[in-house]
């Protein structure tokens, strides 16, 4: 009976542990990323469609682990991390309007 109490206990904290290693972006970075995606974009698309874009594709890597996001960033990611990363914000370019 103290097994199953025991058990009770433990599991949900084990199944929370993957969502821990999956944290949101480290301070000041998605700023960073936000700034510089939008004036990259923004003579391609627009002011207004580059913002919308450049959030798109913060929030389809958010999911990252912290570390994936900071080397991104840092320019020192693998080659796959990249690919990996370009591939979910290339799938924001079908949510963004042509600039007119």
């Amino acid at each position: 009976m103290r097994l199953n109490t025991l058990f009770a206990v433990v599991a949900p904290i084990v199944m929370l542990l993957p969502l821990s290693a999956h944290a949101d972006w480290p301070k000041g970075e998605r700023e960073k990323y936000m700034a510089q995606c939008t004036q990259a974009a923004t003579p391609q698309i627009g002011a207004a469609a580059a913002k919308s874009h450049c959030a798109c594709g913060a929030d389809a890597i958010k999911s990252y682990p912290a570390a994936d996001i900071q080397s991104l960033m840092d320019n020192k990611a693998t080659p796959e991390l990249q690919q990996k990363a370009l591939g979910q914000i290339a799938k924001c370019k079908a949510n963004t309007p042509a600039k007119k």
